[in-house]
């Protein structure tokens, strides 16, 4: 498989964690054991070069580097948040295309660049630059695009709108009738699932389970997928769309590539969103109450809802019902443990940043321990399906 895309260092604070990826190399590293002689076309600044040569040796891929003047750096509080974006280069610094021809090409949006791809079978990501596929040039016989449901609403005419079910089926009608238009259109949501339109209704794809959520990348991984599952397998769209979700479950415990094939994938479980509206708890001083209203908000932008939100006791003896995720401020002393199980039971999903996981689960022996911010958001708003 070809892959067209950008290559950029990534930093992230909790956990600490710095790689250089960007989409172009993940996607790379993602197929490098199921594809044979997966090929790279991307940027890459001199400084990075070196480093970019021996990773992609160690993983026998085919590196066609073109250089740049622009080290573009992400910056990450934790593996959900982007705490810094770099501008997109001005146009008169924008580097010439990347022009790639070939059967089956994987094209990501690019920031310093753009590439110009002709294919047989090509999936298109543009990540968020809302740019049309065919707008530079490039040409495909059969065309996957992969968007965020934003993306999608975007593109078909629709931006703004919120992204109910009826909207996106009416963006995607749009897209498919300005020609040339692509055959599949995947939307992702925050958790791995994918929705199919390719005529007809949407077929919607699942998530599946995982033990912990990594999420720098997993929109990478999602369309390395497919595009390998579909392109070079020959799988229908709704099984590569499976693949796809699976792998992305596979990748996201820990950042796990490369990717398996189909048969070694381990068992894994479908999870369903918990469509109750969901009860958080904060306990602790500012950094506990700022993290409850923080998390109601990631919440409505993953799809959920909260019903009610506790940021302290209030001289409450007892909140009523069961908590779907609580968070104890890292400065409270194990002794807080009697107390918080005294009033509320057992929560669902306990965070407790700079708590060793040890202790943490010694006070709350059934509730789901979350190492990570991003992991607790996960486990709270979903659950495995029986």
């Amino acid at each position: 498989m070809i892959i067209a895309g950008g290559t950029y260092l990534e930093h992230c604070q909790y956990p600490k964690w710095e790689r250089l990826f960007g989409s172009g190399m993940r996607a790379a590293i993602a197929v490098s054991e199921l594809s044979e002689n997966t090929v790279l076309h991307t940027y890459v600044p001199n400084a990075w070069r070196k480093d970019v040569e021996a990773t992609l040796a160690s993983f026998g891929i085919i590196g066609k580097l073109e250089p740049t003047k622009h080290e573009l750096i992400f910056e990450y509080l934790d593996t959900l948040q982007k705490s810094y974006v770099p501008p997109i280069p001005a146009e008169a610094e924008q580097e010439k295309p990347l022009i790639v021809a070939g059967d089956v090409v994987l094209r990501f949006g690019l920031m310093e660049g753009t590439a110009e791809v002709k294919g047989r079978t090509v999936v298109y990501a543009p990540q968020n630059s809302y740019v049309k596929f065919h707008k530079n040039g490039s040409k495909a016989d059969r065309l996957a695009v992969i968007l965020s449901k934003e993306e999608l609403l975007g593109f078909g005419g629709l931006d703004g709108k919120l992204p109910t079910e009826d909207y996106l089926a009416e963006a995607a009608q749009n897209v498919f009738e300005d020609k040339p238009a692509p055959q599949i259109i995947l939307t992702k949501d925050g958790f791995g699932g994918l929705q199919v339109f390719f005529g007809g209704d949407p077929i919607s794809i699942k998530s599946y389970s995982a033990e912990s959520y990594f999420r720098i990348g997993a929109g990478d991984v999602l369309a390395a997928a497919f595009a390998h599952a579909w392109g070079e397998r020959g799988l229908e769209p709704v099984e590569a769309a499976d693949f796809a979700a699976r792998s992305v479950a596979y990748f996201v415990e820990d950042a796990r590539l490369p990717l398996l094939p189909p048969s070694q994938l381990p068992e894994l479980r479908q999870s369903r969103r918990n469509d109750q509206k969901l009860r958080l708890l904060g306990v602790g001083r500012f950094e506990a109450k700022s993290l409850v209203m923080q998390t109601e908000i990631w919440i409505e932008n993953l799809g959920g809802s909260t019903a009610f939100t506790f940021i302290d006791w209030n001289g409450e003896s007892r909140v009523e019902g069961p908590i779907d995720l609580l968070i104890i401020g890292s400065s409270e002393s194990p002794s807080t443990c009697d107390e918080v199980r005294e009033r509320i039971g057992d929560p669902k999903v306990v965070f407790w940043p700079e708590r060793d996981r040890r202790t943490v689960q010694l006070c709350f022996p059934v509730s789901r321990i979350a190492g990570d911010f991003p992991s607790a958001l996960y486990h709270a708003m979903r659950s495995p399906s029986p």
